[in-house]
């Protein structure tokens, strides 16, 4: 298979996991100086935490689904088991089963294994309590991380900064790699359980969101790099076209369609067959294979999931679209694309964006894998992950070569701007692009290209000049962990006035569906005014697609290489 990108990888090795639901939690019989709500599965005990002049409840670590494990763990996510006393809820539980990757550094969980199904609420307090008579709208986060790695903690996503908006903030970890992704094209394995998680928490949401002062008829879906591509899943699944889930999405460096990801079945199958050879799994029969595939250990997937990262790059397991089995309801029934021309989703308002050079974060990254060093031997390497299956992908890797490539021996700098245009930019302006063109909900594009003081990529030791891939991210959820700046450098700063601006952004688009944040306008997308934000500092600088020559010459590029793609039988 190919390698689209390669980054190294921290194995983190753990202990099995218990077969007793809630073995690792603790519970308490009051909730005594602590915050107690009761869930549909029993009571939690939350923390009453204050940021600048905002109180807030915290509750972290809540079960939200029973532990995926034993029999479960291929199974779609049930009903957590209730519990008696009270559960604490004064930290998080563990992440999902991973090798840590790109985030390393700035995650610090406090376990991981199998048990990860765990949400996070955060919610301002009225007078010390829950707000009960004007229920507050909730932002509901999917995190990214190629579908790999990543979770909802604090340490890369504190709320803080929301809910000095009087926001409900609700983030949670949803299973990754191939214990979410990886399908067999079977009824046992069929793929997409992440997205299954994803939506058992949404459901999650509207049984609970009450409970938490959130008003769960405005529930707004955020999601950055793949969880952007989850998000617009979800708006395009039939599972939730009556959109009682949730009413806006936002999509932030990531989308489903034309992405840096292949949701083919038949590249699905490429994957699997090299995961399962790395587990020592030869046999043929997909009985023989799930019984291997459950008596396996955690260590197993997780040394499994680290060489197949380096073998075929990130991700190898992504969503697919699913084909008809028994008793298995499909989450994604056709080609993204496809559905998006079908009118799926359109009735969700979107908010879509993009960093100025999203690889650049990468750099360092691509430089020691010598990436652009294997152009030559390897084709691939030159088209989005998506075109690798395509019946006449060599001679399209020829022409994006000679564009991005302009001698026989590739530079870094080069390949940062081909992965940047092709994994990312591209994407976002082409999914803003179709919503304009096709109609539906009003709709918002805006690129990212702040350039900030206090730079969290500077401090992991990347050296990028212009705003990369996260540090969007890191302007509108507060870095909790070792690598965060002291909270009165950055008061001192203008990333404060930016970081401001930029969750008013978000926060807008959820209140009223709409971003502006101040009197300058900022136009809905439309077919006859193509229009996006170029966030560099605290005033718009608003931005033709037809008037920027560059974007507009790599727009065509693109969609004229996809328009050219033959499809193959095979895929």
């Amino acid at each position: 298979m190919a390698v689209v990108l390669r980054f190294a990888s921290i194995i983190l090795f753990i202990a099995g996991c218990s077969a007793s639901d809630y073995s690792n939690r603790e519970f308490k019989k009051t909730c005594d100086n602590g915050l107690p709500v009761k869930t549909n599965s029993g009571l939690v005990c939350g923390e009453v935490r204050q940021y600048k002049n905002t109180t807030f409840g915290s509750f972290r670590g809540v079960p939200y689904a029973r532990p995926p494990l034993g029999k479960l763990r291929y199974q779609k996510p049930r009903k957590a088991k209730s519990w008696d006393d009270y559960l604490d809820a004064s930290s998080e539980g563990s992440i999902c089963p991973q090798s840590i990757i790109i985030y390393g550094p700035l995650m610090e969980p406090k376990g991981i294994g199998e048990d990860c199904l765990n949400v996070n609420v955060y919610v301002p307090l009225a007078g010390g309590d829950i707000p009960r008579k004007k229920r507050l709208p909730i932002l509901v986060y999917i995190h990214g991380g190629g579908f790999t790695v990543g979770s909802g903690d604090s340490d890369v996503h504190g709320p803080e900064y929301f809910l000095t908006r009087d926001v409900v903030v609700v983030t949670f970890n949803y299973r990754l790699g191939a214990l979410g992704f990886l399908s067999l094209n079977t009824s046992s394995v069929p793929g997409n359980n992440g997205l299954r998680d994803q939506l058992f928490l949404l459901r999650w949401v509207q049984k609970n969101g009450k409970r938490f002062g959130g008003d769960i008829n405005d529930v707004t879906i955020f999601g950055q790099s793949a969880g952007a591509a989850c998000v617009h899943l979800l708006t395009l699944s039939p599972l939730t076209q009556d959109r009682s889930l949730f009413q806006k999405a936002i999509l932030m460096s990531g989308s489903a369609v034309r992405s840096f990801y292949n949701y083919e079945p038949g590249f699905a199958a490429t994957v699997a067959n090299s995961f399962l050879t790395l587990m020592g799994i030869i046999a043929t029969d997909p009985d023989a294979i799930y019984k291997q595939l459950m008596a396996a250990d955690t260590n197993q997937y997780i040394e499994a999931t680290r060489q197949i990262q380096e073998q075929t790059g990130l991700p190898p397991f992504a969503p697919v679209v699913e084909s008809i089995h028994e008793g298995v309801t499909r989450v994604i029934d056709m080609d993204p694309d496809k559905l998006i021309a079908a009118g799926r989703g359109q009735e969700i308002p979107l908010l879509i964006s993009f960093t100025e050079l999203e690889c650049g974060s990468l750099k360092a990254r691509l430089n020691e894998t010598d990436l652009p060093g294997k152009l030559d031997a390897n084709s691939d390497l030159a088209l989005p992950s998506v075109l690798q299956t395509a019946a006449n992908k060599d001679a399209l890797a020829v022409v994006v070569k000679e564009r991005y490539f302009a001698g026989p021996n590739a530079t870094l700098d080069e390949f940062v701007n081909f992965c940047s245009d092709s994994l990312f930019k591209y994407p976002a302006i082409y999914t803003a692009q179709r919503r304009a063109q096709l109609g539906g909900a009003e709709s918002f594009l805006y690129q990212f290209a702040y350039r900030g003081e206090n730079r969290i990529l500077e401090s992991l030791g990347f050296d990028i000049e212009e705003a990369g891939h996260i540090e969007d991210l890191t302007t509108v959820f507060k870095p909790n962990s070792n690598f965060s700046f002291p909270e009165e450098v950055f008061e001192r700063s203008f990333d404060r006035v930016m970081q401001d601006w930029t969750v008013d952004i978000l926060v807008n688009f959820m209140k009223n569906s709409a971003p502006a944040a101040s009197t300058v306008a900022w136009p809905p997308l439309s077919r006859f005014l193509f229009r996006y934000q170029d966030v560099v500092s605290d005033s718009y600088k608003l931005l033709s697609l037809q008037a920027d020559a560059s974007t507009n010459e790599m727009v065509q590029f693109y969609t004229e290489l996809f328009n050219n793609a033959t499809a193959n039988p095979t895929a």
